[in-house]
């Protein structure tokens, strides 16, 4: 008589269910991410992180309840939606005298919007009068009364094609646009209250008037804090009685012309004559080089 063999079918199928549970377990565990992700996206953006507070840090003569409304950002607008570049545009548009305007959130519930003032630097001189400008080419006033503003660059030859406070300041010939942003930015690192104008009617010749004495023909806008701070560096070793032409020549030489003499303009010395590279000098006439 054969011996039965009793097998157990249920702890045989017990055992497969639980095989498929802990294969499809992660598909579970990444299901619940899911959903907790979505709901937690959905209550952020309906039910939390709403805007309860507005920080204003302002240098401008605007109203701080006016920069806040100007941004558009309300009380109980949710901040994960919240645009702060554009918040920071329409305040910028609206303020003249508005620069480096930036708006963040400080989560759970704050906006803190921080308002820089424009500082002037220049003087445009245009048909109408002067137009004073930032640092960053920003329109912040016309001076119509032929008085430009004491104490700041002055600058001839650029034509403005615009003239509205609030706007970028751009010129006629859109080669010369270039050339200021970096006449304005040189004359701003060389910090010297000596510079007193620019004159950009030759972009291939710009004029810079050092003090009362000194007109520096510097070539173009090239290297112009280079040139600016040798031209410098020169105006103090001449007689600040006279008057003078400097010109640059070559990469690192100024020439130094008093005004009164009708001799020709002094070249840098050919390389042949290394003796004579380093200073040429005569009763009228001088070539400095600085390295």
């Amino acid at each position: 008589m054969r011996d039965v063999v009793k097998t157990n079918v249920k702890r045989q199928q017990s055992s497969k269910r639980q095989h498929r549970r802990s294969r499809l377990q992660p598909v579970y565990f990444l299901l619940v991410l899911v959903l907790v992700a979505g709901i937690g996206a959905a209550l952020s953006t309906t039910l939390f992180f709403n805007v309860t507070d507005i920080v204003v840090d302002n240098a401008t003569d605007a109203a701080d309840e006016e920069i806040v409304r100007l941004s558009g950002i309300q009380y109980q607008d949710n901040l994960v939606r919240l645009d702060t570049d554009a918040a920071a545009r329409a305040i910028t548009a609206a303020v003249v005298y508005a620069e480096n305007v930036t708006v963040k959130k400080k989560f759970p519930s704050t906006v803190e919007i921080k308002v820089e003032r424009a500082v002037p630097v220049a003087n445009i001189s245009c048909s109408y009068g002067y137009l004073l400008v930032s640092a960053s080419g920003r329109i912040l006033e016309m001076l119509s009364d032929d008085a430009p503003r004491d104490g700041l660059l002055l600058v001839t030859g650029y034509n403005p094609a615009v003239s509205a406070p609030g706007e970028q300041i751009q010129s006629e010939d859109a080669h010369l646009d270039a050339a200021l942003h970096t006449m304005t930015a040189a004359v701003a690192e060389c910090q010297s209250d000596r510079i007193v104008s620019v004159d950009m009617r030759d972009q291939s010749d710009i004029l810079v008037q050092i003090g009362e004495n000194v007109t520096f023909h510097m070539g173009n806008s090239n290297e112009a804090v280079y040139k600016l701070k040798l031209a410098l560096g020169t105006e103090e070793q001449v007689n600040p009685d006279k008057k003078y032409r400097f010109t640059m020549v070559g990469n690192n030489q100024i020439s130094v012309i008093p005004e009164e003499t009708q001799e020709p303009l002094v070249t840098s010395p050919a390389k042949t004559e290394p003796a004579e590279t380093t200073e040429t000098t005569s009763a009228t006439t001088a070539t400095t080089t600085f390295t």
